[in-house]
């Protein structure tokens, strides 16, 4: 009986630890951003050129689509080429660190 409730208590011990650590886990890849999507998923006519009616089409994490479209579109001739789109470097999220 005395090894019985042994075993069950490094049973429950594990479990525990395994409980955390995937808690732990799941909570830094909330943290993390959506991965950006392809230039291809978003190019809808797929001519290698993405337009504002192309882009607004998708929901964005943050700002407004004629704001982004406009930082991303270097060159502004009103489409965004796959070069652009690439080169362009979403803003990082501020990090909200509570100091105690």
């Amino acid at each position: 009986m005395n090894k019985l409730l042994s075993r069950l208590i490094i049973i429950a011990c594990v479990l525990g630890i395994s409980y955390q650590v995937q808690a732990k886990n799941a909570m830094k890849n909330n943290n993390k951003p959506p991965p950006r999507p392809s230039f291809s998923s978003l190019d809808i006519n797929s001519d290698s050129d993405m337009d504002f009616e192309e882009f607004s089409a998708h929901t964005l994490p943050f700002g407004d689509h004629q704001t982004v479209f406009d930082k991303i579109d270097t060159d502004n001739n009103g489409v965004i080429s796959q070069a652009e789109y690439e080169n362009h470097k979403p803003p990082r999220p501020k990090k909200n660190k509570e100091r105690v």
